[in-house]
């Protein structure tokens, strides 16, 4: 996600896989929208019929960032926290919430390390920051326009390093499929952190780009 992990604990969300929303109550960052939906309102819905693990971060229909959001692509990330199969989540709080220097939410899917997903918000997220052009992507203020995936591993902050799984790696792929068929795009639009901010970002460490979106164009297909 960025340079320095992103830290956290285990709090803030439902802890049963496909449940409603989580019993906590609602966090900094959880908004109230006014008038119309937020854009994402129907994401964790969209991710439970295409297979996928989903849990309902508390408020995340209604929480989002300020500023313009109107999604065209998906942004991949990898959070850069050590992860494990009894501690799948460690970034959640802090993917919801934020901190004093970045309000939340920072993402709207997190993808922890069991590949279950866990979704934080429905609107606007800080995590693309300014993006450049990346494929059919363009130039600008890339919260305006991506939906954030976190996937849950330490990459580099970890010795030995810390690599995504492939369970999930195919979370992610679906997840991004699922999301760019709903906004109406295609493969094209689904992009890495490292690659709409190069001088920046690493993320998602140690992915194939070319064959992640050949991935993603597959399940497409399969989709109709």
């Amino acid at each position: 996600m960025r340079a320095l992990p992103l830290g956290g604990s285990e709090a803030a969300a439902d802890d049963s896989a496909g449940a409603g929303t989580a019993t906590s109550s609602p966090e900094p960052g959880a908004l109230a929208s006014q008038g119309e939906p937020l854009p994402l309102t129907w994401l964790a819905d969209a991710l439970r019929d295409a297979g996928l693990v989903v849990h309902e971060t508390s408020g995340w229909t209604t929480r989002l960032g300020p500023g313009v959001f109107e999604p065209g692509g998906v942004l991949l990330h990898h959070t850069a926290v050590l992860a494990t199969p009894s501690d799948p989540h460690p970034s959640l709080d802090l993917v919801v919430a934020g901190d004093t220097d970045r309000p939340g939410p920072l993402c709207h899917v997190l993808v922890d390390r069991n590949g279950e997903c866990w979704v934080v918000a429905a609107g606007r997220a800080s995590h693309a920051g300014r993006a450049d052009t990346s494929g059919p992507m363009p130039e600008g203020d890339g919260d305006a326009v991506y939906v954030g995936i976190e996937v849950e591993y330490a990459a580099t902050t970890q010795d030995p390093t810390q690599y995504a799984t492939s369970v999930q790696k195919s979370t992610a792929i679906v997840a991004a499929a699922t999301i760019v068929a709903r906004l109406g795009r295609d493969q094209r639009h689904v992009r890495a952190h490292r690659e709409t901010s190069p001088a920046a970002a690493i993320d998602p460490y140690n992915w194939d780009m070319v064959s992640i979106r050949d991935s993603v164009r597959q399940a497409l297909e399969r989709t109709g």
